[in-house]
């Protein structure tokens, strides 16, 4: 086999592999449920990776005391599993219980655990200092989705970081049977800006 044909190859398999993501891409994107998350944004920026809005939802950060009631033991790395439910009055999508398997049913996220700790519940004391409650320690997860960066142009990016504050962001995320999600697109003050793929 000759060098050229190699080369032709070798570019074949790749815009294949290249051309297989963006349809798997597509799928998971037309195919979950939609779900909308309220998210906090910050604008960092990287020479390598361009210009892009960080994501913080509240599924980032869960109470274990609140939504695992098994008691499940969870360590760096392991997959979680986070039911959600819809707020009727709002229309964002929040956490409902955590599974360390996927429970079979209803809506359900997929994430990996980045740390477990525990944080201490302060409470006033009777000289109106604070103090630890020791017997109510809070352990906490901080868990990622693949949700947690939102590439832009630089001027959008900058104009997402000023929003911030003033505007009400959601995240537009579809979610698949599997619980893999996908980012579709933001929502800004009620006015949905979903992203194109071609």
């Amino acid at each position: 086999m000759t060098v050229s044909l190699r080369l032709i190859l070798a570019a074949a398999v790749m815009t294949g592999v290249l051309i297989a993501m963006a349809g798997l891409h597509a799928a998971n994107r037309a195919g979950g449920t939609e779900i909308r998350l309220d998210m906090l944004a910050v604008d960092p920026r990287d020479p390598l990776l361009g210009h892009y809005v960080v994501i913080e939802t509240p599924l980032h950060r869960l109470d274990l005391n609140e939504y695992d009631p098994a008691g499940n033991e969870y360590a760096r790395g392991d997959d979680v599993y986070v039911t959600l439910r819809q707020d009727d009055g709002t229309g964002s999508w929040t956490a409902a219980r955590v599974h360390a398997r996927h429970p079979g049913d209803g809506v359900v996220i997929r994430g990996k655990v980045e740390r477990v700790y525990t944080r201490s519940v302060w409470v006033e004391a009777d000289d109106a200092a604070h103090t630890r409650d020791q017997d109510d320690p809070r352990e906490e997860m901080r868990v990622r989705y693949n949700l947690e960066r939102y590439y832009a142009s630089q001027d959008e990016a900058l104009a997402l970081e000023r929003l911030r504050d003033g505007a009400q962001l959601r995240l537009i995320v579809s979610v698949s049977a599997s619980g893999d999600a996908v980012i579709k697109g933001l929502e800004i003050d009620g006015e949905d800006r979903l992203d194109t793929l071609f």
